[in-house]
């Protein structure tokens, strides 16, 4: 009787111990757990904020986005209001020293022909040396004369192409990522330097995406350069290239999208924007698709067609393509054409004068 309430006895105080220990235990994971429902409430407030951002996330990549500590330790350069202005300065700025480039660079070259001719050497150096200085190898023959066979305006075209292969094979290196998506993608911060709208042009992450743009701006290379020239193709590419950026990044602020971007779609899209306003009833078919179904449409009718894709892309906010810099750059090669040429380029005899007179005579 006495062993039977002894035991009683013991298995009511281990109860009471047992009880008091998971009180105790559920009392520190609510005290835990509060804090961490707090954070948890704050983080998801500071999302609905516009002043909240992301680093770095590029649409090719998958990476997990990360989020800023605290939005009121992001200085107030940061936000979209103030942060627009550096970027607009910029591209203002690269616009200017393109076309003003441009114009020295054609002075640059007809000064140089001016010198040849002034000292009767019509001959090239490459043909004086030829037949003592041939090449070892075919292959490299074949090269040295693929390149002696080209316009200056191809030569330039294949250097911005061979530019964007170099960046596209550096996008592999695991040692220059992090660079690489610090100067190469263009991001609608302030925390990115303005340097990256221009190489983000040059820059390409997937070989299709590189191999598209590519194809087409040697497609129009012939006809873009018989339109303007090298030295204004040149200025009307760079000139497009930090427009596009510049409109995709105030698609991004508005819509609180802090997604990086990268390609040279938005330069090359003004090219094709300043051919098909300038050649509107020329035929035009999309390759390799009309081996299969053969197919052809003016210029004009595929000029309407992108800029109204475009426009719904924007709109409605998709997110295949940077739907903003292809609408700012073609925008950009329509208005050139239109208006900029007669407004920026017929004008360059103040420039080449100014120029001149600092060099002397040739």
């Amino acid at each position: 009787m006495v062993m039977a309430l002894c035991v009683s006895n013991f298995q009511r105080c281990a109860l009471q111990c047992s009880k008091h220990f998971l009180n105790r235990v559920e009392g520190k994971y609510v005290q835990l757990y509060k804090p961490l429902t707090r954070c948890h409430h704050a983080v998801s407030q500071q999302i609905r904020q516009p002043q909240f951002q992301h680093t770095c996330q590029c649409r090719t990549f998958k990476t997990r986005p990360k989020l800023v500590p605290e939005p009121n330790n992001v200085p107030r350069n940061q936000n979209g209001q103030s942060g627009f202005l550096r970027p607009l300065c910029f591209t203002a700025v690269v616009c200017c020293g393109s076309f003003t480039g441009a114009m020295v660079w054609q002075y640059e070259s007809m000064r140089s022909h001016a010198r040849k001719i002034m000292k009767s050497m019509e001959r090239k150096s490459d043909e004086i040396f030829q037949p003592y200085y041939s090449k070892q190898f075919e292959f490299r023959s074949h090269i040295n004369n693929m390149w002696n066979t080209m316009t200056p305006g191809k030569k330039m075209v294949a250097t911005i192409i061979a530019s964007n292969v170099a960046i596209f094979f550096l996008w592999k290196v695991p040692s220059m990522q992090r660079a690489m998506m610090k100067y190469f993608t263009c991001l609608p911060l302030q925390s990115s330097p303005v340097v990256s709208m221009v190489l983000s042009a040059f820059s390409h992450y997937n070989f299709w995406h590189l191999a598209a743009n590519m194809y087409v701006l040697w497609s129009f290379s012939s006809i873009s350069l018989s339109l303007f020239g090298r030295e204004q193709f040149f200025a009307v590419y760079m000139s497009a290239a930090a427009l596009s950026a510049l409109t995709s990044s105030i698609n991004k602020l508005a819509r609180f999208r802090m997604v990086a971007s990268l390609g040279a779609s938005g330069a090359i899209m003004a090219i094709l924007g300043a051919v098909c306003v300038s050649f509107p009833d020329s035929r035009l078919s999309i390759a390799f698709v009309s081996e299969v179904f053969p197919h052809s449409f003016t210029a004009d009718s595929a000029l309407k067609f992108l800029l109204a894709l475009d426009t719904a892309g924007v709109v409605l906010g998709w997110r295949i393509f940077d739907h903003a810099a292809h609408l700012g750059g073609m925008l950009f090669g329509i208005w050139y054409v239109k208006y900029g040429r007669d407004l920026i380029w017929k004008n360059r005899d103040v420039v080449m004068k100014s120029w001149h007179n600092y060099r002397g005579k040739p």
